[in-house]
């Protein structure tokens, strides 16, 4: 296919028909006097506001949400806010909703089949640097309405649609990809989604991509995209160097050869990433471990973030015990947690080697040869230059390593959830992971690594 026809057939699958915006806008305006009359009872003046891509006309079809934001007076102290703001959210809701949080708690519940965020805020006077993201977004709202036509906002669902293709849309700690709304500010930035590929296509760090005024603090990040709003604050400041990097290739690769399975990629077999893993077993010298525990009942945001710090250190852990682990991957369902854990060895010699300083380093020597007395297995003796030893090693098996979780560097919530924790290796792991169909086809894209953009 051409550019034009790829472009021309994702439009067509993006664009919201005027049936799914008339519902969608209905359902806003009965939140909304519903959110008058609840907060009329407790005696609060709150505006309620429809905020998110919905008003600006830039959501993609079939997945309209409603972000709705209960506006308080600016003199309301933040525990009143959350306070009251939730409880005339769980009013609005029947009761439905379940808890989330950003910078401030919200309330996320469905009618109808559609998402529905109420989220309280503040109504400031301007986008400072005193106001949070969540206060900032009414500004940001009306910035971009006020740059973008029917054009553009075709152009921002390109992007969108380009960018869930790719595996990076979406700020959120499970992601850490480009927002909604950066992907509005650089269309409007460059005035067309190719055009924005074009530019993404030769970034290089730090990226600085500035619409309005020149940032007034210096950042320290792989890009920044300045908030027009506020240009104390990177709008982009949620994107790992990772999504950064696969956005750059990826928009390298599209305009070299375009095609539709850079916005819509094939389908996964659940069974792909095992028959891969076990082609390689024994032969490229690799095992799977798997540490499943029941996932703690907290908000995604900060599963998904706990998730992240938690596999990077059961990495670190296994690094200093010497199973050299060469991949890591997490994923919840949202009822139980995995981490999965590609390495070298799963077993390790009941001895190691341990070097020591060298011979004309008197005091370090010393110490060192104090410390191991009596304790080597073999040794001491001299090496080029330096005093050698072999020690016992405390741990010789990989799942004793990771019992041990004292020594690990967990984050709070899966820490209180890790000693129940399954350890399972190779072939029992394989089981685990073929008995849930989603877990095995997050498996295999982990696993299977290459993108299906760049086959």
């Amino acid at each position: 296919m051409s550019l034009n026809q790829v472009l021309d057939e994702v439009r067509r699958r993006v664009t919201p028909t005027a049936e799914e915006e008339g519902r969608l806008l209905s359902l806003a305006e009965r939140l909304k006097k519903r959110i008058l009359e609840v907060s009329s009872a407790y005696g609060v003046s709150v505006e309620p506001m429809l905020v998110g891509s919905l008003p600006k006309g830039t959501w993609l079809r079939g997945e309209g949400d409603l972000d709705v934001f209960m506006l308080f007076p600016k003199h309301f102290n933040k525990r009143s806010l959350e306070d009251i703001g939730l409880r005339i959210a769980n009013e609005v809701s029947e009761g439905r909703g379940v808890r989330a949080y950003a910078e401030h708690p919200y309330l996320r519940f469905y009618v109808d089949g559609v998402k529905v965020d109420l989220v309280p805020a503040l109504k400031v006077d301007r986008a400072d640097a005193k106001a949070t993201a969540v206060d900032r977004t009414p500004f940001h709202l009306e910035y971009v309405n006020s740059k973008l036509d029917d054009e553009l906002r075709a152009n921002v669902r390109l992007l969108k649609r380009f960018m869930k293709g790719i595996g990076v849309y979406g700020a959120e700690a499970r992601t850490l990809g480009f927002s909604g709304y950066v992907c509005e500010l650089l269309t409007i930035k460059h005035g067309s989604f190719t055009r924005v590929l074009e530019a993404a296509a030769g970034w290089r760090p730090p990226t600085l991509v500035v619409l309005e005024a020149q940032p007034t603090v210096a950042f320290n990040h792989h890009i920044v995209v300045v908030d027009p709003t506020d240009p104390s604050r990177n709008a982009a400041a949620a994107v790992s160097l990772e999504s950064y990097a696969v956005f750059i290739a990826a928009s390298q690769a599209f305009l070299e050869k375009p095609g539709i399975e850079f916005f819509y990629p094939p389908s996964l077999s659940p069974q792909r990433g095992a028959y891969i893993f076990e082609l390689g077993y024994g032969v490229g010298g690799r095992h799977l471990v798997l540490v499943a525990l029941t996932a703690p009942q907290v908000v995604e945001e900060v599963l998904w973030s706990e998730l992240r710090s938690s596999a990077h250190g059961l990495t670190q852990h296994l690094e200093r015990y010497g199973f050299n682990p060469l991949s890591t991957w997490f994923w919840s369902d949202g009822a139980e947690a995995y981490f999965c854990l590609e390495v070298e060895r799963v077993e390790l010699p009941a001895y190691e080697k341990r070097v020591g300083p060298p011979v004309y380093a008197r005091e370090d020597a010393k110490r060192f040869l104090a410390k191991n007395k009596g304790r080597a297995l073999r040794g001491p003796w001299i090496e080029a230059d330096r005093w050698v030893v072999e020690l016992p090693r405390r741990v010789t098996r990989i799942a004793e390593a990771l019992r041990r979780q004292g020594e690990v560097d967990l984050s709070p919530h899966i820490r209180a959830n890790y000693t129940s924790a399954r350890i399972l290796v190779d072939s029992e792991a394989l089981q685990v992971i073929a008995s849930n169909s989603k877990l095995a086809t997050e498996f295999t894209r982990f696993y299977t690594h290459t993108p299906a953009w760049l086959s």
